[in-house]
């Protein structure tokens, strides 16, 4: 399909990526906005359905490249852009892709490996550390990433763009009954529940005997881990830090506790 050039912001073939800003409640649509060029190309590049493309003229060759003729590609000027989407972080490109339908925890992908390792973000509702314990998860072979029901919607356009579009590579699952799911993880699967804490009575992460099969529960960025998930889970650790430190920032100590989980090496 060749470029197609609009000359009317009240188009309807824009209406996806109009205001976007202001819109509310983004998980529970059928389509979801990435900004960017790179992202934008790792979108293409995924299995998952694009839906168009917006961009500037110069952006026009490169894109459609990559692009099967299916997708349309929308090519405004860079101000009509800002005007569209309502920001300016875009810079000349925006997409839009298909929600994929929610990973199955049970897919045997995941579990074919006898060493394994998953992250479970619980009430972390920063974008950005979402994207970037996804991005680390991608990094490291995380074989998948669960999100409980409060956690920041990992197909927002900050998350992709923190993750650099890793969320469209990593499995990500969201249970209806997180809590449910994580027991029978562990009952067929073979699968240890592990809570990250900041206690010093705690298990230290540098003298850990690394379980193959591991699922790493993350709390949020203010509280950490509520009682019950602690007490749900089969063992407690902690990082060990320099007094006076009050704690590390939630994707810097997942991405501790992962790589120590991933790599089997102890950090001292």
């Amino acid at each position: 399909m060749p470029p197609i050039v609009i000359d009317r912001l009240d188009d309807p073939r824009l209406d996806v990526y109009r205001d976007l800003k202001a819109l509310q409640d983004p998980r529970f649509r059928s389509w979801f906005v990435v900004e960017g060029l790179l992202v934008t190309e790792r979108l293409l590049a995924s299995p998952l359905r694009v839906a168009s493309v917006v961009c500037e003229p110069r952006f026009v060759d490169r894109l459609s490249e990559q692009m099967s003729d299916s997708i349309p590609i929308y090519v405004l000027k860079r101000d009509e852009i800002h005007r569209l989407a309502g920001f300016h972080f875009h810079r000349g490109v925006l997409a839009c892709g298909h929600r994929p339908a929610w990973a199955d925890a049970s897919h045997s992908t995941i579990f074919a490996d006898a060493r394994m390792t998953l992250a479970v973000c619980i009430g972390i509702q920063d974008p950005e550390n979402v994207g970037g314990i996804l991005r680390t998860s991608a990094a490291l072979g995380v074989k998948a990433v669960l999100l409980g029901p409060d956690c920041a919607d990992p197909f927002s356009r900050r998350v992709a763009r923190t993750s650099m579009g890793a969320n469209f590579r990593v499995p990500v699952l969201a249970p209806q009954d997180l809590r449910s799911e994580l027991i029978r993880l562990r009952q067929q699967h073979r699968v240890r529940l592990v809570a990250t804490v900041l206690d010093a009575t705690a298990e230290s992460l540098g003298s850990l005997e690394i379980p193959e099969r591991a699922a790493l529960l993350f709390g949020s960025e203010g509280w950490g881990l509520d009682a019950s998930w602690i007490e749900l889970c089969d063992r407690r650790v902690t990082i060990a830090m320099e007094p006076g430190v009050d704690s590390l920032n939630a994707s810097v100590a997942a991405g501790i506790f992962l790589y120590t989980f991933t790599t089997g090496q102890s950090v001292r």
